[in-house]
Order: C-alpha cells, then sequence, then structure tokens
C-alpha cells in the first residue's frame, strides 16, 4: 500500500516534483567524480558505523556512571527508530534510484525511502549527545548533516526523505529532552 499526498504550488508544481528535480541537480553534481564517489562510499559507510558506535559508547558510559539520563538516552532514539520504520511502511516511497532509474554510490535495497532512517538516526543520536556534552553535541549535528547530504548525494534519497528523517529526531528531542 502506497499513500501519496501532493502539495501543489503556485505554478502547479509538487513538492514531490520539486524533490526530484533538487534531487537531480543534486545527484548530477556527483556524476562522473569519481573521487567524490569514492568519499561518499566512506562517508556512507563510516558515517553509519561512527554513530553505531558513538551511541554504544554513550550508552556504556551513561551505564559506568549509573546517570539517570541512561533512559532518555536508550528510549528516545528506540521511538525515533520505531517512528520512523512505521512511516517508512505506510508511505513506501520509492528510492531515486529506482524511480529514476539511476546508479547508486553504494548498494542499497528497494525498501521505503521517506523518511530517511540514516538521517534520522544520525541526529537523534547527535541531539542526544547534546544533552551530556554540548561541544560533542554540535560536533556530531554536523556530522548527521554531512551523513544526510551524502545519502542524497549517493542516490539513495531524495532531499525530502533526509529533511524530514531530521526534523523528525528534532521534534522528538524537542518533546522528550526539554
Amino acid at each position: 500500500m502506497r499513500i501519496y499526498f501532493k502539495i501543489t504550488f503556485k505554478h502547479g508544481e509538487t513538492a514531490m516534483s520539486i524533490d526530484a528535480k533538487l534531487f537531480l541537480k543534486l545527484y548530477g553534481f556527483v556524476s562522473g567524480k569519481q573521487q567524490l564517489k569514492k568519499a561518499l562510499y566512506f562517508i556512507n559507510r563510516g558515517s553509519s558505523i561512527f554513530f553505531v558506535a558513538l551511541y554504544t559508547g554513550c550508552v556504556l558510559w551513561l551505564l559506568f556512571c549509573l546517570d539517570r539520563f541512561l533512559i532518555k538516552f536508550l528510549l528516545i532514539p528506540a521511538l525515533v527508530l520505531i517512528t520512523v520504520t512505521i512511516l517508512r511502511k505506510i508511505i513506501n516511497r520509492k528510492r531515486p534510484f529506482e524511480a529514476l532509474g539511476i546508479e547508486t554510490v553504494v548498494s542499497h535495497g528497494k525498501s521505503g525511502s521517506f523518511p530517511s532512517r540514516h538521517a534520522s538516526s544520525a541526529m537523534i543520536i547527535a541531539l542526544s549527545l547534546h544533552q551530556i556534552n554540548p561541544a560533542a553535541g554540535y560536533l556530531c549535528i554536523c556530522l548527521a548533516l554531512i551523513t544526510a547530504v551524502s545519502r542524497v548525494l549517493a542516490g539513495v534519497h531524495y532531499p525530502l526523505d533526509v529533511l524530514a528523517g531530521i526534523l523528525i529526531s528534532f521534534l522528538f528531542s524537542l518533546l522528550f529532552f526539554i
């Protein structure tokens, strides 16, 4: 089951068509640039490892310190992950490489694209870290944004996918950390 939403702008363009056009412009920037593709591959693979290791390290540190923040640090990212996973199943948006027939920088399955689980996970981990250590949190927020952009440039997400993932993380952070 696919759910479609349609927002029409002044000149008859939809949010989805603008999203696809923006994707093609960004993706076109990567075409034929092998060094950039290698960097994107590294960022896409490396950022997943980095954020999982960071999250695991923070959980262990909070556990060792018997910090009461541990419960929030475990639950809020889990809630974001569950929410994004449910939305992806309901919306089931095709990925750019499926819909537009392009080649990706990283191999990827054809599961739902909207919202981006990588972008939302990286951002909620960064925002959670910000609650413990603001300086490290700001640095990781920048890394999460780089991760989000790299997902688009790699051809596995539309800009709206990563934007939605980031916004969901900010929403959960505002609701549960304040």
